[in-house]
């Protein structure tokens, strides 16, 4: 089997586990992982790359006015030609339904400055404890990682991942990026030390 008939095996795989998890369990595990997310974030705000939770995905929502609040600067991902571009959502009512029913920033809202990124949240199908990520399989999320690797090293990746989510290894080709760490509801994983487990 070729890398990218596993990745869409692998990705398969993983669909089947969110649409077997419960509404209820889905809604424990992400209060778990926004409580995680919020313990890892440095003191001082600045800006944060988020995303708004497709059905599937953990809801992180309940961070969005809790952030705002405490100072951040929240750019949210708006489909805008072939691609996206991150824009700033000065609050939570600010966003608008966007191309795929997602809510997003308008097109006239501050876009962002790779160069002041201090963390993103990264949604994936699956992450693995050396924090490979496996997407939808569009690519628009590893060019945009590259893009800030290149322009701004120092800032923070987090993946996001339910538990079902979360895989042993995932098949990666030479366009793939990895994130920085994997934050679950168990705990956060540092790829740096995998063998160690969730913290």
């Amino acid at each position: 089997m070729d890398l990218r008939s596993e990745k869409e095996t692998l990705r398969a795989s993983i669909k089947e586990r969110l649409k077997r998890m419960s509404p209820a369990d889905r809604e424990r595990e992400s209060r778990s992982l926004c409580k995680r997310v919020m313990q890892e974030l440095p003191p001082e705000p600045g800006v944060l790359c988020v995303f708004y939770p497709m059905g599937s995905e953990a809801d992180i929502r309940e961070l969005f006015p809790v952030l705002l609040e405490r100072g951040w600067k929240l750019f949210f991902p708006r489909f805008e030609g072939a691609g996206f571009a991150f824009r700033r959502a000065p609050s939570v009512a600010s966003l608008v339904p966007g191309r795929y029913g997602l809510m997003e920033p308008m097109q006239d809202e501050e876009k962002l400055g790779i160069a002041d990124v201090t963390v993103a949240l990264l949604p994936g199908m699956g992450f693995a404890p050396d924090g490979s990520r496996i997407g939808r399989g569009n690519g628009g999320y590893d060019r945009w990682l590259k893009d800030l690797r290149a322009r701004n090293p120092g800032a923070m990746v987090w993946g996001i991942a339910l538990d079902c989510q979360m895989v042993t290894q995932i098949p990666t080709e030479a366009h793939d990026e990895r994130v920085d760490l994997v934050i679950t509801p168990r705990g956060v994983i540092d790829p740096r030390a995998p063998e160690m487990g969730p913290r």
